[in-house]
């Protein structure tokens, strides 16, 4: 046996899958000593839970180990005596299509990025300087407390299993358990905006821009970086309020990381919402802006979200938005509960 006594760390989580990883023959000859990391995930939307963690190792300070789990049960890894950290990550990094994932071997500085992206449709204005951005996949973080792994534990579970039976060793070494609790989160918020309107029924389709959202998360920090992008809301529900007067709502919903620094919605915040709509004549395109840093609030998030932003503007008795009054192309109703983007291939001039 080498002077520097290896160790197997057993992980268990709830959500997290069993790695099955056998070691080489002078390790299973190692002496063993576990360690449980106990966690409790929240699932995604809709009851669907992550289908494996990566797990992140650091022994004083400095990167130690990954380890990617796909089923459910429990992953062992090897650690070496000393003091650890670790933080985990539901997926691994190659599972994430639209993510980027920067320094996951740096403690401090191990952050994920939405992917920067293009539209055939949105332009910003040349004289700004400005990221468009997707929305962020699902995804839960945690870390753990430092634990140790010591030198003594390792001695003296020698000493007690030296000649012992394999039963009696396995006892012991459940006596030897070193429990990590992590509690990992969504860093996925939800961002959902409602805007009234009176005449409704001739909207057809809408397109939307909201600027200053948060492009980085730190995973370790738990809270959002400095970078800023422009996110996309194109996909949008049309509800009739009032038939009568045609007062109705659009809700547009999109996931996202909230906004940059850690900052809550504040009135020293000053973001914009640029809103396009079709009427449904095929041809009329009506522009609205709005500055929206003091409308935007917090609420309690629905299961599987880090956050829920909340931003009505108007009200059944107050539209914020008044198209005209124009007749459909095609002289039949252009309502659909759906109001989504309309074809990029259209020659609409759309200022965004």
């Amino acid at each position: 046996m080498t002077r520097r006594k290896l160790i197997w760390t057993v992980v268990t989580a709830m959500l997290v899958a069993a790695c099955a990883i056998e070691p080489p023959l002078h390790l299973r000859q190692a002496l063993k000593v576990i360690v449980k990391v106990l966690w409790k995930a929240e699932v995604y939307p809709e009851g669907i839970k992550p289908t494996g963690v990566s797990l992140y190792f650091f022994r004083g300070g400095d990167f130690y180990s990954q380890h990617t789990t796909a089923s459910v049960d429990s992953c062992a890894v090897h650690l070496e005596y000393g003091r650890y950290r670790l933080y985990m990550i539901s997926q691994s990094p190659e599972e994430y299509a639209w993510m980027e994932f920067s320094d996951l071997t740096d403690f401090d500085a191990a952050r994920v990025s939405v992917a920067e992206t293009k539209s055939s449709w949105y332009k910003a204005k040349a004289e700004e300087e400005e990221v468009l951005i997707g929305n962020p996949e699902m995804m839960t973080a945690g870390v753990s407390e430092e634990f140790e792994v010591t030198e003594e534990m390792i001695e003296e579970l020698q000493r007690r299993t030296a000649g012992a039976d394999e039963a009696t060793t396995e006892s012991l070494v459940q006596y030897y358990t070193i429990r990590v609790p992590v509690t990992p989160k969504s860093i996925v918020a939800q961002y959902w905006i409602s805007i009234y309107s009176d005449n409704a029924d001739v909207l057809k389709a809408v397109r939307a821009s909201t600027t200053g959202m948060a492009r980085t998360f730190l995973l370790t920090a738990g809270k959002t970086g400095p970078e800023a992008g422009t996110q996309l809301i194109t996909q949008w529900r049309l509800t009739i309020d009032d038939p009568v007067t045609r007062v109705g709502h659009l809700d547009g919903m999109i996931t996202t990381f909230g906004f940059p620094n850690g900052d809550e919605p504040s009135p020293d915040r000053d973001p914009a919402l640029n809103v396009a709509a079709l009427l449904v004549d095929n041809e009329t395109v009506e522009n609205y802006v709005f500055q929206v840093g003091n409308l935007i609030t917090a609420e309690d998030p629905p299961e599987g979200y880090r956050a829920l932003y909340r931003l009505v503007l108007g009200s059944v008795e107050n539209p914020a938005i008044h198209p005209p009054d124009v007749h459909p192309a095609d002289e039949a109703s252009g309502l659909d509960a759906l109001v989504g983007d309309w074809d990029p291939g259209e020659t609409i001039e759309v200022g965004m």
